[in-house]
């Protein structure tokens, strides 16, 4: 049944898991396989990913086994640089000094490195609270940052299983949105599902019919689009909304920086960009089979900006401006910090600095595929670093 030994499956050559990862690979293969059976058949791709992702105890993130940086599968922009949490926490003393109280909830704090950041540069935050899922994330986050970080900044830190009631301060969310299990959308002369399915190999894809709200909110799409090809497939992030409704109602007053991979919905559902964003991280190689290795690889799909907008005004957030990841580091210090950092160093730490900074901004880089989203609720302190040509469609 498990997929992992299909990791050469469509001309893939990825490493092969050792048996250990193997074994907890068909474990959780096995249970989504019982949950394909129970529905009849086949599961709806998001529900495939979730499981993949977070299954309690085996999912990707709330497994034993994930890792971040250059010993996991991919490396996000706080493992690139301390620069990206340095800039970050610039922006968030501007915005206490604008009237915004200094505590923190990190969404998904991965390897804890952002956190260690951003309190090391601002040392007076009152709290920082991180929500994560998995137990045993929790803990090696909890390992790293005690090592890290003095002992009083350490106290300052708070692990959550829920969202907290009336939140006041700054929300982040790093790399968060893009992990969110998402619908799979083909158009086979009316919008289809690209579900999944158990077969004699392993897991693969089935069309399903669409159903409400998925298929509304494709012809939706193609009414303020125009139409779209046949057999154009791509992905459908239905969790907006409550994600968002579930966040508005724990934010008393807050600002909400959302950090992602995306495209602009004009751009996102471009008729040329037939096959989704869907894409896959294992140990550093990137590939397109989401079906093979269940738990021991990330799965992710580009963020749709306009409806993580939409979804957030509809739950009473403020949009403050959208922005690219190059154009909102520079707005809070970035060339400034890089002097500072380089004073110290030699010229090996002068490269590395310009190396990072190229990593971070460049467009063919993060710089444009990762953007910034910034939203308020019941606070209306400014933000000239979201302000750009312009407005989102």
């Amino acid at each position: 049944m498990n997929n992992a030994s299909g990791s050469r499956r469509g001309g893939l050559d990825l490493p092969a898991p050792d048996a250990a990862a193997l074994a907890h690979s068909e474990r959780l293969a096995q249970a989504i396989g019982e949950r394909t059976q129970a529905a009849g058949g086949a599961i709806g791709f998001d529900e495939f990913m979730r499981m993949a992702l977070y299954q309690p105890g085996l999912g990707y993130y709330t497994g034993p086994a994930v890792e971040f940086g250059e010993a996991g599968d991919f490396v996000t922009a706080p493992e690139i640089s301390p620069l990206f949490g340095q800039c970050l926490a610039r922006q968030v003393e501007d915005l206490v000094a604008r009237g915004c109280r200094p505590r923190l909830l990190e969404f998904g704090a991965g390897s804890g490195e952002l956190c260690a950041q951003i309190l090391g540069e601002l040392p007076d935050v009152e709290r920082y609270l991180i929500l994560d899922l998995g137990a045993g994330l929790k803990q090696r986050q909890r390992e790293f940052l005690e090592t890290r970080l003095p002992a009083g900044l350490f106290a300052k830190i708070e692990w959550l299983s829920a969202l907290p009631p009336d939140f006041e301060g700054v929300v982040l969310a790093n790399e968060v949105l893009d992990a969110m299990p998402v619908k799979r959308v083909v158009k086979r002369d009316r919008w289809r599902e690209l579900g999944v399915e158990l077969s004699d190999r392993g897991f693969d894809w089935r069309e399903i019919p669409a159903r409400d709200p998925a298929a509304a909110a494709m012809r939706a799409i193609e009414a303020r689009l125009g139409d779209l090809p046949e057999g154009y497939a791509s992905e459908l992030n239905l969790n907006l909304d409550p994600w968002f409704g579930a966040l508005a109602e724990c934010c008393k007053a807050a600002v909400v920086l959302i950090i992602d991979y995306g495209y602009e919905r004009d751009q996102y559902y471009h008729p040329e960009r037939r096959d989704g964003t869907l894409s896959c991280h294992y140990r550093h190689r990137v590939h397109f089979d989401p079906l093979i290795l269940p738990g021991l690889q990330d799965i992710t799909a580009f963020v749709d900006f306009d409806a993580a907008a939409d979804a957030a005004e509809a739950a009473g957030f403020e949009i403050r401006g959208l922005v690219s990841q190059g154009r909102f580091l520079l707005a809070n210090g970035l060339l400034e910090l890089v002097k500072r950092e380089a004073a110290d160093g030699g010229e090996i730490q002068r490269l590395a600095l310009s190396q990072q900074v190229k990593t971070l901004t460049l467009p063919e880089e993060m710089g444009e595929k990762f953007k910034v989203l910034a939203l308020s609720r019941n606070l209306a302190a400014e933000m000239p670093s979201m302000r750009r040509e312009g407005a989102r469609g």
